[in-house]
C-alpha cells in the first residue's frame, strides 16, 4: 500500500496535528490549530485561507486540476473537551502510541479522518478538482457554518460532497452513510417568580416544575409527538431505502450492550432498525429545577428549564417544526423558548455517481462489501450543502470504530486504519473522477 518512508511521514503529520488542542467549547488551541492546518494545506499544494466568522474560523482551500468534476470535502478541526481528565491513560494531547494504537483527543473524531483525506493528495495524480471546507465549530453545533456557506455559495459550487467519515463497524467493515436526520434543538424555560420561596406557599403560587411537566406531556406522550402538523409531509420510504435497511446487519444484544442500556423499546431487529433510521423523535436532554442537594430544603422553585432535541426525517422542515413548537407554547404562561440549532434532514440516492465510486473504492481497499445506510440516526450539517443544490452527499472514509471512544476518555484509533483511510481516500478520488 505505502512504503515505510511514506508511512512514517503520514504518522508524523497526524501526531503533530493531534498534539495541538482545538477545543471549540472553550476555544483552547483553536487559533494555533487553524493556523497549522492552513500552512500544512499549503505544503500539499492547496490554495488555502483562514476565513473569519463570528465564532471560530473556517479554513477554505482549493485545488484546480483542470478537470470537469469538482469534489467538496467537508471536515472539522475542532474536538470535544477532555473531561474527565483523570480517566485518561495518557495526556489527551500527547498523541501517545501504545502498540498498534494512538491515543489522543480528536484521533477518531475528526483529525484522523481529516488528515487521511489530505495526505491522500500526496499520491493523487488525476484531474479531479477539490474544494475544502474545514470548520472549527462542529462539536458545538456548527453555529456559523450556514452563514459561511451562504456568503460563499458561488465559490462552493461542486458536483459532490464527502462529509466527515462514518468510520468502520465492529467487524471492521467500512461504513457509507447516505444522509442524516434533521434537528430542532431548543431550551424551554418556565419562570413563575423572582425568587424561590418557602414551600408553605405552595397552595397559592404556581410551581414552574409542575408547569413544565404539563408542557412536556402536551408535546410528547411517550410514543408520538403531539404537535399539530409534526408528521405532515414525511417522505414515504423509497424502495431502495427499504432494501438497504433490510440488509443492515445488526445484532440486537450486541447493540444493546454497546449502549449500556438495560432494555430496548423493541425486541426484533426490523423495529429497531426502522425506528433508528426512519422515525422522527422527541428527546429530553436534561432538566434543571432548583434543589436536588443532600438533605431537605422545602421550597417552591421560581424557575425550571429543559433542553429538548427533535430528530427529523426527509421532508420535515426544521423551521416549520420549530414554529409549530413556538405556537404550541403560546398557550402556556411564563414560558420562554431558546433556539439552539436547526438542521435539515438529507438523504442521497444509492444510485448516484458519488455512492458508486465510494462503494467500489471501499471494496478495493478493504476487500469486503461496505455497510451502506440510507442515513445516520444522528445529525451532521449536510443540509447546508444540500441547500446549494448539491444532491450527491455522503459520509464515509472514517478512521474510527465503535471502540475508538470518540467524545470519551482514551479516544484512540488503530494506526493501520489510518493508513487504510488514506488509501481509501486516494482510491475514491480516482474512482469518482472516472464516474
Amino acid at each position: 500500500m505505502f512504503n515505510e518512508e511514506e508511512r512514517k511521514y503520514f504518522l508524523s503529520k497526524l501526531i503533530d496535528f493531534l498534539k495541538i488542542p482545538s477545543v471549540s467549547a472553550t476555544g483552547e488551541g483553536i487559533r494555533e490549530a487553524s493556523s497549522w492546518l492552513k500552512e500544512f494545506m499549503k505544503e500539499l499544494g492547496i490554495k488555502s485561507e483562514i476565513v473569519e466568522t463570528n465564532g471560530h474560523p473556517v479554513i477554505y482551500g482549493e485545488i484546480n486540476n483542470g478537470g470537469n468534476k469538482t469534489l467538496l470535502v467537508y471536515n472539522h478541526y475542532d474536538v470535544q473537551p477532555v473531561d474527565p481528565l483523570n480517566e485518561w491513560k495518557y495526556p489527551p494531547f500527547s498523541a501517545t502510541i501504545d502498540g498498534d494504537y494512538i491515543y489522543a483527543r480528536g484521533a477518531s473524531d475528526n483529525k484522523g479522518t481529516l488528515m487521511a483525506r489530505l495526505l491522500a493528495l500526496t499520491k493523487y495524480k488525476g484531474n479531479l478538482n477539490f474544494k475544502f471546507v474545514i470548520e472549527g465549530e462542529e462539536e458545538i453545533g456548527s453555529i456559523h457554518l450556514p452563514e459561511f456557506v451562504e456568503k460563499n455559495k458561488e465559490k462552493l459550487n461542486a458536483d459532490g460532497v464527502i462529509m466527515e467519515g462514518a468510520g468502520l463497524d465492529s467487524k471492521g467493515r467500512p461504513m457509507i452513510v447516505l444522509g442524516v436526520k434533521g434537528l430542532v434543538y431548543v431550551e424551554i424555560i418556565v419562570k413563575t417568580g423572582e425568587r424561590d420561596v418557602h414551600s408553605s406557599n405552595a397552595p397559592v403560587i404556581y410551581n414552574p416544575v409542575w408547569e413544565l411537566i404539563k408542557i412536556l406531556n402536551s408535546i410528547y406522550d411517550g410514543e408520538k409527538v403531539k404537535l399539530r402538523g409534526f408528521y405532515d409531509n414525511i417522505e414515504k420510504l423509497p424502495l431502495e431505502t427499504e432494501r438497504l435497511l433490510e440488509s443492515y446487519d445488526l445484532d440486537i444484544e450486541t447493540f444493546k450492550k454497546s449502549l449500556g442500556a438495560y432494555e430496548l423499546k423493541y425486541k426484533d431487529k426490523e423495529s429497531v432498525v426502522y425506528s433508528l433510521f426512519t422515525e422522527p423523535t422527541c428527546n429530553i436532554d436534561g432538566i434543571v429545577a432548583r434543589y436536588i442537594g443532600e438533605g431537605s430544603k422545602t421550597i417552591v422553585p421560581s424557575i425550571a428549564k429543559v433542553k429538548i432535541d427533535f430528530r427529523l426525517v426527509p421532508n420535515q422542515d426544521p423551521v416549520k417544526i420549530y414554529n409549530l413548537l413556538v405556537d404550541h407554547l403560546n398557550h402556556f404562561k411564563n414560558v420562554k423558548i431558546i433556539n439552539h440549532g436547526l438542521e435539515k434532514p438529507v438523504r442521497t440516492s444509492p444510485n448516484t455517481k458519488i455512492v458508486k465510486a465510494m462503494v467500489s473504492s471501499a471494496i478495493k481497499v478493504y476487500q469486503t462489501d461496505p455497510v451502506i445506510l440510507p442515513n445516520s440516526a444522528g445529525t451532521q450539517p449536510m443540509g447546508v450543502f444540500y441547500d446549494l443544490g448539491i444532491r450527491e452527499i455522503v459520509s464515509a472514509i472514517g478512521v474510527g470504530t465503535p471502540s475508538s471512544n470518540a467524545h470519551a476518555p482514551n479516544e484512540n484509533i488503530k494506526i493501520e486504519n489510518f493508513y487504510k483511510a488514506i488509501q481509501h481516500s486516494l482510491e475514491f478520488y480516482k474512482e469518482y473522477e472516472k464516474e
